[in-house]
């Protein structure tokens, strides 16, 4: 069984040979052979899906876990994506979204207010102010919340689009974490 340990920018072999351990350091370099094999760090669920899986052929759940990584790494190799990493963009867009959405809060008041300082200075002139700023206010809140509720819109279709996107991204993703599964000799439900 080999392990491998990243520590800053050297790398750590511990290898277990039966009947004792030996530590081999070796320190990164243009001179050095990259490792047969980079350690990827673990994703934070191998079942993304959370799917019920039985161990066909009676395999323990320490090589149940193996295979799941393992068909983890096939399924997002195959498809260039991983889940987790798309779902942390998601999340990120999604607040991105939220943040719009609540910056296009009070679009109205803010529309009406303009309108009404518009309307004032336009109704001076004509001879009635507060009718000027009344004026300027229905027409400025409406704008206003014309721009706000297309805003709002905007949002929330990026984000369902996004979601849509990542939705089938994700079946196409599972298809072969269920095939990989399933090749192992496991029941996948």
């Amino acid at each position: 069984m080999k392990h491998r340990i990243m520590l800053g920018h050297g790398l750590l072999a511990l290898l277990l040979v039966a009947g004792g351990a030996t530590a081999v350091a070796a320190q990164d370099s243009a001179a050095a052979a990259p490792p047969a094999q980079a350690q990827k760090p673990l994703p934070p669920s191998t079942n993304p899906a959370q799917r019920v899986v039985y161990a066909g052929e009676g395999q323990t759940n320490e090589q149940q876990m193996a295979d799941q990584l393992a068909c983890y790494n096939y399924a997002t190799e195959q498809t260039q994506w991983d889940p987790h990493q798309a779902y942390a963009v998601l999340e990120q867009k999604h607040g991105e979204a939220l943040k719009q959405y609540q910056q296009t809060q009070g679009g109205a008041v803010r529309g009406a207010a303009g309108g009404a300082l518009v309307g004032l200075a336009i109704g001076a002139i004509a001879g009635d102010a507060g009718k000027g700023a009344a004026i300027g206010a229905v027409s400025g809140g409406a704008a206003g919340g014309i721009r706000a509720r297309r805003g709002r819109q905007a949002a929330a279709s990026s984000f369902e689009q996004d979601a849509e996107a990542f939705k089938k991204q994700f079946q196409l993703w599972d298809r072969h974490w269920v095939a990989c599964m399933e090749g192992k000799k496991y029941g996948v439900n």
